[in-house]
């Protein structure tokens, strides 16, 4: 973001899956006010089979973590995770030698490419620019203050050196 922000400011959409080999299960507005206008419309030229168990929350909240499209979501860019189901991802198989072919499963995979083509081509069909405006954060029950929206942070850009 930092080396080139023309394609934070210029992006109409940014779209991830990378949890899993399970169908998207959960689609969030990620805290953007009007996503349901325009993720809304996208959706609904998605084919039925594919979105009947997807479940929607708008506006939702800004996801964090380290996820691929949470440094864009952090620069302000509409940027909206395709949370799929895990099949025991996060806890069994990411980032190891057991995240291998064996585990897909092909039906879903194909879901979740017809899904992701139709977002993004009718993101790009869009006549005007997807809106960014944030939501209200609410109170942090924990701390008792105002939830924040993520922040961008520099890259380290020590090419895997300490």
């Amino acid at each position: 973001m930092e080396d080139h922000p023309e394609i934070v400011t210029n992006l109409q959409a940014l779209f991830n899956q990378d949890n899993g080999t399970g169908r998207v299960a959960n689609i969030s507005g990620q805290g953007f006010i009007h996503s349901y206008d325009y993720m809304g419309r996208w959706l609904a030229a998605v084919p039925s089979e594919i979105t009947k168990d997807i479940e929607t929350n708008f506006p939702g909240s800004p996801g964090g973590g380290g996820s691929d499209y949470a440094s864009f979501l952090a620069a302000g860019a509409p940027a909206f995770s395709l949370s799929s189901l895990s099949w025991s991802y996060g806890n069994y198989t990411w980032h190891t030698n057991r995240d291998t072919y064996d585990k897909i499963v092909f039906d879903d995979v194909r879901s979740n490419v017809i899904l992701a083509a139709i977002l993004v081509y009718k993101a790009c069909e869009e006549e005007t620019k997807t809106s960014r405006e944030q939501r209200v954060m609410p109170i942090n029950p924990r701390t008792g203050e105002p939830g924040k929206w993520p922040t961008p942070r520099s890259p380290t850009r020590k090419g895997g050196m300490n």
